[in-house]
């Protein structure tokens, strides 16, 4: 059960610097302060495609995801 702690994430959403496409990406949980740093990640929007640097408080693990709303 430890285990599942420690793999707990947060959703947070960004937007591709290119087409303005609203996206969500998944980010590991800390209970400590982790450093804010820059990520590059892939345009979920099949028409963009294009790579897109996000800043988020730390490791991505899932995404990203076409957001289901406005």
């Amino acid at each position: 059960m430890a285990n599942a702690a420690a793999e707990r994430h947060v959703v947070m959403p960004v937007t591709c610097t290119h087409c303005k496409t609203e996206q969500v990406v998944q980010v590991r949980a800390r209970t400590r302060f982790a450093q804010i740093d820059y990520q590059t990640i892939r345009c979920a929007n099949t028409a963009c495609n294009r790579p897109f640097d996000v800043m988020v408080p730390d490791v991505i693990v899932g995404g990203p995801f076409m957001s289901s709303g406005r």
